[in-house]
């Protein structure tokens, strides 16, 4: 025999529960429009733990669930200098970990002594036994360099405007290969340039063989440059930011920002449809067919990728030179992310283009680089262009 009072508190229950249940499936009902099927499989499925988040939560953490009964003895009593796991420091790991004072204090000797005869080797690049210079001829193109885009600033000219630039910075940039003529296309020579030293660990064993023929790091990005055979330069040689002077006019190539799927509106600028009633056409292309013939035209502008494409602006002019950190000033905007590298290379605009030695000088750098008179060579910090303000100068001068 069943006790009534045990019976009754089992029917009360129930009773609640279920009118708890029927009373959440019809305010889900009202919100999904009697979708039955979907409220079925909604309600009566049993809810995973840690679904979205496989970790530890922070109030596990708190309660210290991991460790309560760990890290303890036989009579479960934990040491006073018990640290937890989430509390130690991340493990590192160095390259001299197992090895002894002296022979580290010898592998940097030897290091250094490399590295000194290497600068050396950079600072004299050429010489006359080993690799030629050759002089600029008419329709003559050098090799450009690598920069990283680090941001916009405004420089101010002296008739009292100002002009946003951008600045790149040109570090760990190496020449790598030569390609002559016959190597690449029979048309053009090329040269292959890398920038900024990367870890070795994430490249190929190709990619390995390229750098180190030349006897230069492992570079994270590399450009391809075309250059006329009198301008080929040798492998290994370090181009800076006086590769380039201030008044000439460069190009640069660069990956713009990614914007994924993008409609009409955002991706070409179109107007729309109008703000009426039927909202579905308000941001869409309409009429994409042809007034000649019954079909799509090639090219028509359409919804698709924004972004995410290499750019090149022409004809940007080099207002200003750090040579402290190999920074140049671009006169314009510059598509991409900052911490982007970027593909500086001579104009290659007919208008900038120089006809003769004398605008070789002005319009393009150092023929074929930028080849120091001697390893100790005083440079002033700040090259201005003509045309800009120095930053250092008075904004008001009485006569």
């Amino acid at each position: 025999m069943i006790n009534k009072k045990v019976f009754r508190m089992f029917s009360n229950r129930f009773y609640s529960y279920s009118l708890y249940y029927v009373g959440n499936c019809l305010r889900c009902q009202r919100e999904y429009h009697g979708n039955r099927s979907f409220l079925a499989k909604r309600y009566r499925r049993p809810k995973k733990k840690f679904l979205y988040a496989p970790v530890e939560t922070l109030h596990a953490v708190k309660r210290r669930e991991k460790e309560i009964d760990r890290y303890t003895d036989k009579y479960g009593v934990r040491s006073d200098k018990f640290i937890p796991k989430h509390k130690l420091p991340a493990p590192r790991w160095h390259w001299d970990y197992d090895l002894t004072q002296d022979s580290t204090a010898f592998i940097k000797s030897v290091a250094g002594q490399i590295t000194a005869e290497y600068n050396q080797k950079l600072n004299s690049p050429f010489k006359e036994d080993e690799w030629p210079i050759q002089s600029w001829t008419p329709g003559s193109y050098r090799c450009g360099a690598i920069g990283i885009k680090l941001g916009v600033h405004p420089l101010w000219f002296k008739d009292g405007t100002y002009a946003n630039t951008t600045l790149l910075q040109i570090t760990d940039c190496h020449v790598i290969k030569n390609f002559s003529k016959e190597e690449f296309n029979n048309k053009k020579a090329a040269v292959l340039v890398g920038a900024k030293n990367a870890s070795p660990f994430y490249r190929t064993e190709k990619y390995h063989e390229f750098c180190l023929e030349a006897g230069v790091p492992i570079k994270a990005k590399c450009f391809r440059f075309y250059l006329s055979e009198n301008a080929a330069l040798r492998p290994g040689t370090q181009l800076n930011a006086m590769h380039f002077r201030t008044g000439q006019f460069v190009d640069c190539t660069a990956m713009s920002i990614g914007y994924g799927m993008a409609g009409v509106v955002q991706r070409w600028h179109m107007a729309g449809g109008p703000a009426g009633r039927n909202k579905h056409w308000q941001r869409r292309v309409g009429s994409i067919g042809s007034h000649i013939r019954g079909w799509v035209q090639k090219g028509k502008k359409m919804p698709g990728q924004l972004g995410g494409t290499y750019e090149t602006i022409r004809g940007l002019k080099v207002l200003r030179v750090n040579t402290r950190y190999n920074v140049i000033y671009v006169k314009g905007r510059i598509p991409g992310h900052i911490n982007q590298f970027v593909k500086i290379a001579d104009s290659s605009l007919p208008h900038y283009r120089p006809k003769t030695e004398e605008q070789a000088k002005k319009l393009i750098g150092p023929f074929p680089c930028y080849i120091p008179e001697s390893t100790n060579e005083d440079l002033p910090e700040e090259i201005y262009d003509d045309s800009v303000v120095p930053l250092h100068a008075p904004s008001i001068t009485f006569s």
